[in-house]
């Protein structure tokens, strides 16, 4: 007579092959979050944050003008002024995605950038750039949350960074301006 034998393979393994997928899945999607994730700071040898550089800020500059800005920039920084170039208005369909031109100044000597607040308070910040050398700027910005359909006046906060004699970023100038959104759906 013959005994039964028992399978062990059945659905424990299929089980185990199921779990082995979801986890590798799983690690897969953090791992592209963690890498597509822009960084806004950079951490020097002594563990002091530092802005990186807008990647998405282009060149607004041709090489006939680039000598007259560094002249007006040199006079500008001397006498503590801060230049920015921009259209008032700023367009967008979904309320965050918006086609504008904001530009830090060639006449500028100072690297910029941009912090965009939804209320005057400055509490509900919607965007923070990068660092932006002089002459380069943006023609479109993605918020950080949407705006609702409608006008809005958003209040710019450029601040201009230098670096000190121990190789520290620091402030060296900030102005606020305003700007309307405009968002069509």
């Amino acid at each position: 007579m013959e005994t039964p034998t028992k399978r062990t393979s059945g659905p424990s393994s299929k089980l185990i092959v199921a779990v082995a997928a979801v986890i590798i899945v799983l690690l897969a999607a953090i791992l592209a979050v963690l890498l597509t994730r822009p960084s806004t700071t950079n951490i020097d040898d002594e563990g002091v944050p530092k802005l990186g550089y807008a990647t998405d800020a282009k060149v607004m500059l041709d090489q006939d003008s680039l000598q007259a800005a560094m002249d007006e920039a040199m006079r500008n920084a001397a006498d503590g002024n801060v230049g920015l170039k921009y259209k008032n208005d700023a367009y967008s369909d979904n309320g965050t995605d918006f086609e504008c031109f904001i530009v830090n100044s060639e006449s500028n000597k100072f690297d910029m950038f941009l912090t965009i607040y939804a209320d005057a308070e400055l509490t509900d910040q919607v965007f923070l750039s990068q660092l932006v050398p002089p002459g380069s700027g943006f023609e479109t910005i993605t918020l950080d949350h949407a705006l609702e359909p409608g006008d809005h006046t958003v209040y710019v906060a450029l601040t201009q960074v230098d670096t000190d004699e121990n190789g520290q970023q620091v402030i060296k100038n900030q102005v606020m301006h305003t700007m309307d959104f405009h968002v069509s759906k």
